[in-house]
């Protein structure tokens, strides 16, 4: 099996071009034609940027497939996990400084 048959196959059941696999395997650097060798760091991220392409394309009913809102937040939250476990920020997380509390002096 292939980096993009695993990659198809982690994502399976969405309609997408296979472009858009191509593309996230080898921004990370690997060669979608070798021969799958496993999860590593650089096959999650491309993983995780694909959940990205998920999460922003646009609502789609078709044949029986539709993509929720719900189904829109799970792959926000499953790419940011994976980009936070290599230490990553990723395009769709939250980075805006946050007020923890307010001195009142």
């Amino acid at each position: 099996m292939t980096n993009l048959e695993a990659l198809k196959g982690k994502i399976a059941g969405y309609p997408l071009s296979d472009n858009t696999y191509l593309t996230a395997l080898m921004d990370r650097g690997l060669d979608p034609q070798r021969d799958y060798a496993g999860k590593s760091k650089e096959f999650d991220l491309a993983m995780a940027d694909v959940y990205v392409v998920l999460a922003t394309g646009v609502n789609v009913t078709e044949g029986g497939y539709q993509l929720s809102i719900t189904d829109k937040s799970n792959f926000i939250r499953v790419a940011n996990s994976i980009y936070v476990k290599y230490g990553e920020t990723g395009p769709l997380s939250d980075t805006q400084p946050k007020v923890e509390g307010i001195s009142p002096w």
